[in-house]
């Protein structure tokens, strides 16, 4: 719900003012002012101080003088409202640890989720290329396994989610209700939500979850919030994440 005009207006009525697409017919597009006041509200700043700050950091080599500009971009305000002013839903296939972190992000979302309390179907599991263990604690994962290696831990996983899912048909077979029978279902997983947010969540969300730092497979549902969100609001999306 909602376009890059929405989020103009709702900063245009500071002035109880409106703008309008530059054509009235054809491509929605912009004028210059209007993509110019968005990048303004994402970065809280004139373009102008913005880029003379900038051309300020490349000049300097004193350590002290970098910091202050950092620390002056680090303050400045953020003009977030009129991008919350917009509904993005989204129906998201994920598996369960994916689910949970991305559930982390509760400023702006709702989400309803599939419940095994309910459903007793058979679960998909997530499909993985597996990564080795990271030499730095902080850092969740390094480099892929060989194939050879790929192939040998992607047997051991097909027979775990196989044994996981045959004990839950006969548990379920002998009776036990689905909320218990649940419990036997591994964390590999998929599930199933509808997440719904403003245009501000999800860029913060992005943000973070596209960093290299996250984790590989929550990075693969970032890219996918940016292919789908980027045509819908190409000023403000680019103007909050790029």
């Amino acid at each position: 719900m909602g376009s890059d005009l929405t989020v103009v207006n709702a900063a245009r009525v500071s002035f109880d003012r409106e703008s309008d697409w530059l054509h009235a017919a054809g491509p929605r597009e912009l004028s210059g002012k209007d993509k110019r006041l968005i990048r303004f509200l994402a970065r809280g700043c004139e373009s102008g101080e913005w880029e003379a700050h900038i051309n300020e950091l490349s000049d300097t080599h004193d350590p002290a003088e970098c910091g202050e500009i950092l620390k002056w971009a680090k303050r400045l305000p953020e003009h977030w409202t009129p991008f919350a002013h917009t509904a993005i839903t989204l129906r998201e296939h994920v598996p369960v640890p994916v689910a949970r972190q991305r559930f982390k992000h509760k400023v702006g979302f709702v989400e309803n989720e599939v419940s095994r309390r309910y459903v007793d179907d058979a679960p998909t599991f997530a499909e993985l290329t597996w990564r080795r263990r990271a030499a730095n604690k902080k850092q969740g994962s390094a480099e892929d396994f060989d194939p050879v290696s790929q192939a040998m831990l992607n047997d051991e996983y097909e027979a775990a989610t196989a044994d996981a899912l045959r004990r839950y048909r006969l548990f379920l077979d002998h009776g036990v209700c689905p909320e218990q029978a649940r419990f036997l279902l591994p964390q590999a997983m998929m599930t199933t939500y509808w997440a719904t947010g403003s245009l501000y969540a999800f860029a913060q969300a992005y943000v973070k979850r596209s960093d290299s730092h996250a984790q590989k497979e929550i990075q693969l549902l970032a890219a996918e919030w940016d292919r789908i969100i980027r045509p819908l609001f190409p000023v403000s999306w680019a103007a909050l994440v790029d």
